[in-house]
């Protein structure tokens, strides 16, 4: 299996915040025994970090109308050049998606399937932050991108155009499977959440500077790493904490 971030943009370089999470992402995955060849990073700017150096894509491969779904054009460019190899899984998800265990390439269970998703389950639509694929879903991945470029553009564009494609059958729902909840736990109603994820939970997903707003209990950092939260427990280990505490993140 291989770890696949991606972040490309007009900046050509990382935000302030996702400098400090792309470090993040590589010691916590070199923490939990990834390879470094299995770590593909992909970036449209020169970086190095802890020995992982990333694979630089030439142009401008983003959208202009929606900037944060940028994995799936880049997917695509790399399906067309030859980077995605055949018979390989490839854990694709936002830099702000962190693997809290380890994942088991044999638990995922898509030996006949071509993309492992995971569903929002609070809501009737399907994330696109923490997804797994293999080569043979470039179909499915570029009709996905075609139709994600059609108008009217909207925010998580990408995921609302998986979503419809689903929900129209267009999509052969023999080929994805819809993967437990624990593989993209979010902020939103956690308690629900939590309670229908497998444990040990595999993926938190969220970004330490959300602010509390009228739907949180409290700031996401607050809830996630100090128990802030419905269900009244940290949810990240102090593994993990460790490393966030390491990149000033507290």
């Amino acid at each position: 299996m291989k770890n696949l971030l991606i972040y490309t943009g007009p900046n050509k370089k990382f935000g302030k915040e996702d400098s400090v999470l792309a470090r993040i992402q590589i010691d916590n995955s070199f923490d939990l025994g990834w390879k470094k060849e299995d770590i593909l990073l992909v970036t449209d700017f020169e970086y190095e970090y802890n020995s992982v150096r990333s694979f630089v894509i030439k142009g401008d491969i983003y959208y202009d109308f929606d900037i944060n779904a940028s994995k799936l054009p880049v997917i695509v460019y790399l399906l067309n050049q030859g980077i995605i190899q055949p018979e390989e899984i490839y854990w694709c998800h936002d830099f702000d998606a962190y693997e809290l265990n380890k994942i088991n390439e044999n638990d995922l269970g898509l030996k006949n399937f071509d993309l492992g998703l995971v569903h929002y389950f609070y809501k009737p639509e399907w994330q696109f932050g923490s997804f797994f694929f293999k080569s043979d879903a470039r179909d499915i991945l570029e009709l996905l991108d075609t139709t994600s470029r059609a108008k009217p553009h909207s925010s998580r564009n990408n995921e609302k155009t998986l979503t419809k494609l689903i929900k129209n059958n267009s999509i052969d729902n023999k080929r994805y499977k819809r993967l437990n909840v624990t593989y993209s736990i979010m902020k939103r109603c956690l308690g629900t959440v939590y309670n229908e994820a497998a444990k040990p939970i595999k993926v938190l997903h969220f970004r330490p500077s959300d602010p509390k707003d009228a739907r949180m209990p409290d700031t996401a950092l607050n809830m996630f790493m100090y128990g802030k939260n419905s269900l009244k427990i940290p949810l990240m280990s102090d593994r993990l904490i460790k490393i966030f505490n390491r990149h000033g993140i507290k």
